[in-house]
């Protein structure tokens, strides 16, 4: 009885029929995919550039929506067809670079790995609808003139970034950048510093110690909202309840909120009663990970509590401070619900941070071309720090244990 032994690979036949097979569904999807894109950018070059000789076209598709709103009369197919791709023109853009993206993952990988992608793809589409396409139409918005107390709007290029960094909007750019890294400042150093203090403080697993930890974090879980409106009320001047255990050692408190020199400490006050047992809870977790050998060995050595803290404690919290140091500033820089809760900005401009001169523009003053503008340039400058901060720890912080 003869037995043949069965080759764990594929032949190269079965190799180029599983090509063959794989080719023409990649060809379909780049032609696709190269269409969508193509007339995505069309879309957007008549709808909003008004370019060439389709802008009257653009006009009567637009008419025909119009009428159908006011009378009730349908609009044909083709009218239907081409107003809305006009108006969502980038999400057919985004459509176009997906399917080329799925085409090309397609032909040039391997099928495992083409599985793993199909399995990724619905997260890919979700970031394209409720990532990319927001901040692509926000880009598109910020060269535009849109007025919210106007009906139509018309592509002016780069007159609100004139106005941004040229104009009067420079002095209120200025102003709102500086609050907002002086705010950002002192959130990550209180976050930090006061975290890891307190997780030195509360390293200790008693029944005790686990009910100071639980009631210094649980100011993180109360609603931003909420415990603004508690402030203002312990702030509130000479009625305040901060101002009224100030006056028991025959101190005279400020008015917090009113006062130009004292809200944005007042502002960040509640910021560090929040964010302080988030940083500490994080903190300990790192620092329950220290292999306990490192300070036998070094107590061996002679060194002291000083020494293993600042040459093992330290050195082993590098990737936990740096995760703290990068979230803490992202949101720090975002900060908005508090400032619009306590001060709205004021008292004159002091505590008018970026978020909220933006909410401003957009819903106060109607500008939404301008706060478009604002918010992009916010948006390089929060990814310019976080692409530095990487570079750095790639180079600077040691993630081994």
């Amino acid at each position: 009885m003869s037995t043949y032994a069965v080759s764990p690979h594929p032949s190269a036949e079965a190799k180029g029929k599983a090509g063959r097979q794989r080719i023409w569904p990649a060809v379909v999807c780049y032609i696709l995919g190269a269409a969508c894109t193509l007339y995505g950018i069309f879309c957007f070059l008549i709808g909003d550039l008004k370019w060439g000789v389709f802008a009257d076209r653009v006009a009567t598709y637009t008419e025909a929506y119009d009428r159908f709103l006011e009378t009730g009369r349908m609009m044909t197919f083709s009218q239907g067809f081409m107003y809305y791709t006009i108006k969502f023109s980038v999400i057919v853009i985004l459509l176009g670079l997906l399917l080329l993206l799925n085409a090309n993952m397609m032909h040039g990988q391997h099928r495992e790995r083409y599985r793993d992608f199909i399995c990724v793809l619905p997260a890919l589409i979700c970031l394209a609808l409720f990532v990319y396409y927001p901040l692509l139409d926000l880009i598109r918005i910020s060269f535009t003139n849109w007025n919210l107390l106007k009906d139509d709007y018309k592509f002016v290029e780069f007159k609100n970034y004139k106005w941004l960094f040229a104009g009067s909007g420079w002095k209120n750019l200025r102003n709102t950048l500086w609050v907002t890294l002086r705010y950002t400042f002192w959130e990550v150093f209180f976050s930090l510093f006061g975290g890891l203090l307190l997780a030195l403080l509360f390293d200790r697993m008693t029944r005790y110690f686990n009910a100071l930890r639980a009631l210094v974090f649980m100011p993180k879980y109360i609603a931003t909202a909420t415990s603004a409106i508690i402030f203002v009320w312990m702030l509130n001047g000479p009625h305040g309840f901060l101002n009224w255990l100030l006056s028991l050692v025959k101190v005279t408190g400020p008015d917090w909120l009113a006062n130009a020199d004292y809200a944005l400490a007042g502002v960040l006050m509640l910021t560090f009663w929040r964010t302080v047992g988030y940083a500490m809870m994080i903190y300990l977790s790192a620092m329950k990970g220290i292999p306990q050998d490192y300070y036998e060995a070094a107590s061996i050595d002679g060194a002291d509590g000083v020494h293993c803290f600042r040459y093992i404690t330290l050195p082993m919290l590098a990737p936990t401070t740096l995760f703290l140091l990068v979230t803490t500033f992202i949101s720090s820089m975002k900060v908005f619900q508090s400032v619009d809760v306590m001060t709205q900005g004021g008292p004159y401009d002091a505590t008018m941070v970026m978020v909220q001169w933006v909410y401003n523009l957009s819903f106060k003053d109607y500008r939404i071309d301008r706060a478009a503008a604002a918010s992009l340039v916010f948006f390089a400058i929060l990814l310019l720090f976080t692409v530095l901060t990487m570079r750095y720890s790639n180079k600077s912080v040691n993630y081994d244990q």
